[in-house]
């Protein structure tokens, strides 16, 4: 039961960042693996929910995945109170 209770607990949280992301044509999230290697999924769900912290054309269009990565975190730790857990390398 437990296992089927993190899977259906995934899946929603899958859903709601899909969700949160979908009116980003870069992101296509499917998985929490592959589709957050770009950076780009952590800053459009970042974007979505606060716009006024950073302009999302700059972010998406000319930074590499680890500077987004980078960028994604930081954010989150500077104005959300959220500390840096992963290293983008």
């Amino acid at each position: 039961m437990a296992g089927l209770q993190q899977t259906n607990s995934e899946m929603i949280l899958l859903s709601w960042v899909r969700q949160s992301t979908r009116n980003y044509p870069q992101v296509n999230v499917t998985n929490f693996t592959t589709s957050w290697s770009d950076g780009l999924a952590f800053n459009a769900l970042l974007h979505s929910h606060r716009p006024d912290l950073f302009e999302w054309s700059t972010v998406a269009s000319q930074q590499s995945p680890v500077q987004r990565l980078d960028h994604a975190f930081n954010i989150a730790r500077q104005h959300l109170g959220i500390e840096k857990l992963l290293d983008p390398e």
